[in-house]
């Protein structure tokens, strides 16, 4: 119990620090707003089940959804999905950019580096809503739940050493320059690459909360999900094995 209230009093020494206040204000905005125009931005398009139109069988439910989803609707939807979910677990990255970027630099080096980020993670959006109507149409041809193949991805991903070795190259913290385009450049890459392994860490337990059939579900897994990534980007990293039970 004395351990329990140890751990749970240094986290919340951890969120008083900077950038956390910050960042969990941005979150929190994030989640108010998705909350406040999810239909407005169609949210639930990105949760391909959520119209009951996606139980047709074969090619046909692939070929509705891409006529159905919009790229405006896709784009303003993700962008809102990372806002909520992503921020957080970029604390690091950005207290690492703070510190080591001149007082006069931090601001741009910190918006180089969301920038390239989000070229990564808002590329990523239509590979993953594609692969999502193709693990619809693989759960019809052997009658099973879309939701259940989505869960036993994430988790047969979650224990695997991929995943564990993307997730330590995500505490990757590159020196930085300090003048000119060659800082632009070192904080562009910089968001580049934790981008690349932030994908490779996260894209199955994205496909969680993206196969929910409704909204209330899907809204319910994204803060699920949010609160996974963020415990394991808090923890330090491990070797790259097969852990059984996941989160071992």
């Amino acid at each position: 119990m004395a351990s329990r209230v140890g751990r749970l009093r240094a986290v919340y020494s951890l969120m008083a620090e900077p950038p956390w206040p910050t960042l969990i204000v941005i979150t929190m905005l994030g989640w108010g707003a998705m909350l406040l125009f999810s239909h407005e931005l169609a949210l639930s398009s990105l949760c391909v089940a959520a119209t009951g139109a996606w139980y047709d069988q074969g090619w046909r439910s692939l070929q509705a959804m891409l006529a159905f989803v919009s790229p405006a609707h896709i784009a303003l939807s993700w962008l809102l999905m990372l806002t909520a979910m992503m921020t957080p677990i970029l604390a690091g990255p950005l207290y690492h950019l703070w510190v080591r970027s001149l007082a006069r630099r931090r601001w741009r080096a910190i918006g180089v580096f969301i920038a390239a980020y989000l070229v990564v993670w808002m590329g990523m959006a239509p590979v993953l809503v594609l692969f999502v109507a193709l693990l619809r149409i693989a759960a019809t041809w052997f009658f099973v739940p879309v939701g259940g193949l989505a869960v036993a991805i994430a988790l047969v991903w979650q224990a695997s050493p991929v995943k564990q070795f993307c997730l330590n190259r995500c505490h990757w913290t590159p020196r930085l320059g300090a003048f000119g385009w060659s800082a632009d450049a070192d904080c562009a890459l910089y968001g580049l690459v934790n981008g690349l392994w932030c994908v490779g860490t996260c894209w199955a337990l994205m496909l969680v909360p993206i196969t929910a059939v409704d909204m209330p579900m899907h809204l319910g897994l994204m803060v699920i999900v949010a609160v996974v990534m963020v415990i394991e980007r808090l923890q330090p990293a491990k070797p790259a094995r097969w852990r059984f039970p996941v989160g071992r």
